[in-house]
C-alpha cells in the first residue's frame, strides 16, 4: 500500500464520508498537494498519497520519464499504467480502512497526477465520482471515446514549459466542447497553480458537493 497523509473529515463520527485523494506531479511528494488540504472541504476525508518511485531526495515519480531523440518527453506505458492499477488498490483500501464513501471519492491531481487522474476516470468510472486534472492531459492510450461518468475541472497555463498548452487543448478542450461533465480553463500561468485557478477550482468543489 502507498504511502499517505490525512486530514479526517469533520464531522468525523459519520457513518462513511466522502473523499479526495490527492495525486501529486513527477518529482514531488505527498506533502506539496497536501498543502491545499485546509482549504479544501472540510466534510471530506482528504488523503495525500506518494508515489513509490524516488528520483531524488524527497523527491518521486509514478512512473518514469525520458526524452527522446526529438527532445519530447516520452513514458513506460507498462509503467504507467502499473501505476494506475497501483493507485486504484491504494483508494479500495483507504475505502475500507477510513470508511470512506465508495460512491464519493474525487481525485486531485497535479501534472504527472493529473494524467493519472484521468486514466483512472475513463478507465475505473466506478471508483471516481470527479476530478480535478491540473497542468496536465489525457493521454493517448486513454480510451476516452465514451461519454464521462465522472465530472472534472481542468486547467492549464498557457505559458507552461513543462507540459505545453497545445497537449491540453489537443486532449482536453475537446472533450469539453463535447460533454459538459468536463469543465476546462486556461491560465496566464505555467507549471503552476495560480490563486485565481486555485479559486476557481474551489468554487466548483462547492457547487459539485453532494
Amino acid at each position: 500500500m502507498l504511502e499517505y497523509r490525512i486530514q479526517n473529515a469533520i464531522p468525523s463520527d459519520k457513518e462513511s464520508t466522502p473523499a479526495i485523494i490527492l495525486i501529486h506531479g513527477y518529482g514531488s511528494h505527498a506533502n506539496d498537494l497536501f498543502s491545499f488540504a485546509p482549504y479544501l472541504p472540510n466534510n471530506h476525508t482528504i488523503i495525500a498519497i506518494q508515489a513509490p518511485l524516488a528520483v531524488g531526495p524527497n523527491s518521486y515519480a509514478w512512473y518514469p520519464l525520458q526524452m527522446d531523440a526529438l527532445g519530447e518527453v516520452t513514458s513506460e506505458l507498462e509503467a504507467a499504467w502499473g501505476a494506475v492499477q497501483l493507485i486504484v488498490e491504494t483508494i479500495h483500501e483507504l475505502v475500507q480502512i477510513h470508511k470512506l464513501d465508495p460512491k464519493d471519492v474525487s481525485l486531485f491531481g497535479f501534472s504527472q497526477g493529473a494524467i493519472l487522474s484521468w486514466a483512472i476516470a475513463y478507465h475505473h468510472s466506478h471508483l471516481v465520482r470527479r476530478i480535478v486534472a491540473l497542468s496536465g492531459m489525457v493521454h493517448e492510450s486513454v480510451n476516452a471515446s465514451e461519454a464521462p461518468n465522472f465530472i472534472a475541472y481542468a486547467s492549464h497555463g498557457i505559458n507552461d514549459q513543462v507540459i505545453p498548452i497545445s497537449k491540453p487543448r489537443n486532449t482536453i478542450a475537446p472533450l469539453s466542447e463535447k460533454h459538459d461533465a468536463i469543465s476546462y480553463h486556461e491560465y496566464n500561468d505555467g507549471h503552476n497553480v495560480s490563486q485565481e485557478n486555485f479559486d476557481k477550482l474551489i468554487k466548483w468543489l462547492k457547487k459539485t458537493n453532494l
